[in-house]
């Protein structure tokens, strides 16, 4: 069913001219093959299926660049979920869990900036629907990437009751978390600062409705797919990923300060963003040593979501 179903949404990706269309399907292209490649469980099998699966696109008269880069992607993507999946062990995860997660999230935003270029770039900043779909959907694909590790381990609810566990002695974290929220903002917004003016380096917001001034109509629409996305989703599904699971398993295995420094550069790195590298290793560094400290995903989530709530304020204010 997943095979027939990414097939039909190849053929279709390559007939789309619509920039938002094409981003949506080739985003379902990524969840079909990857949904494919877990069940499947061998690297082979999966990766015969994914090629066959998007011939339309192989033999399409897109670009020479278009036409391999992003099957290229699907299929090692493909491969690499499937071995994963074929060697992961009920009820025991590994750092190789939190690698995969961090490798997933790389191929489908190459995967998603392939189809960009597809879907004319260039319009961008005016479309408020091709903005959404380019950018706003990166959150439900974490979620979708840390579920399908913690449920192919079969650990979902025993890993989210210790991790949010909410009580009388938890709450003081939600304080906390705020707190340390405001002034992880304060620390990153100096760095940038020193960047700019001592590094001379050119600053590109993670945020791509900084630059929509023609989008200042739909403040409201955006304000609130915004919160939705960024301050909720992703908060949630990158502190599962990033600290639950990869920080989570590096620190018994490599020691604190390799697992703090290493799980903090990949999280920035995730964000691919280059001049925004070394604030948001940072603030990875930090919500590391935040989950370390406390035991719980509850306050390094909120301080997540305080410091997106505010880069969100921004770029509102930006729109405005």
């Amino acid at each position: 069913m997943l095979w027939l179903v990414m097939g039909i949404l190849s053929d279709l990706l390559v007939h789309f001219v619509n920039p938002s269309m094409i981003i949506i399907t080739a985003l379902g292209v990524s969840i079909a093959a990857g949904g494919l490649s877990y069940v499947v469980r061998r690297p082979g099998i999966a990766a015969v299926m994914i090629v066959v699966a998007m011939w339309s696109i192989w033999l399409s008269p897109l670009r020479i660049v278009d036409r391999w880069v992003l099957p290229l992607t699907e299929l090692l993507l493909g491969v690499i979920i499937a071995w994963w999946s074929q060697r992961a062990e009920i009820g025991r995860m590994r750092p190789r869990d939190g690698f995969l997660g961090f490798i997933i999230l790389i191929l489908v935003s190459v995967a998603l900036s392939v189809s960009l270029l597809l879907g004319h770039l260039a319009t961008l900043s005016t479309n408020l629907s091709l903005l959404v779909a380019a950018y706003l959907l990166t959150p439900p694909t974490e979620l979708l990437i840390v579920l399908m590790i913690l449920t192919r381990h079969h650990v979902t609810q025993s890993f989210l009751r210790r991790h949010y566990q909410w009580n009388a002695k938890t709450l003081p974290l939600v304080g906390w978390g705020i707190t340390i929220g405001v002034m992880m903002s304060g620390i990153i917004a100096l760095v940038v600062e020193w960047e700019i003016k001592a590094a001379h380096i050119k600053i590109q917001s993670n945020n791509p409705f900084v630059y929509a001034k023609g989008l200042s109509g739909h403040l409201g629409l955006i304000a609130f797919l915004m919160i939705v996305a960024i301050v909720i989703m992703a908060p949630v599904a990158e502190e599962i990923l990033f600290r639950g699971i990869l920080f989570g398993t590096l620190r018994p295995a490599w020691g604190l300060g390799w697992a703090t420094v290493v799980a903090g550069l990949l999280f920035g790195v995730a964000h691919m963003n280059l001049t925004l590298l070394i604030p948001l290793t940072l603030a990875g560094m930090i919500l590391n040593l935040v989950y370390w400290k406390t035991g719980s995903l509850i306050p390094s989530t909120i301080a997540h979501a305080t410091l997106n709530f505010l880069s969100v304020v921004i770029a509102l204010m930006a729109l405005h």
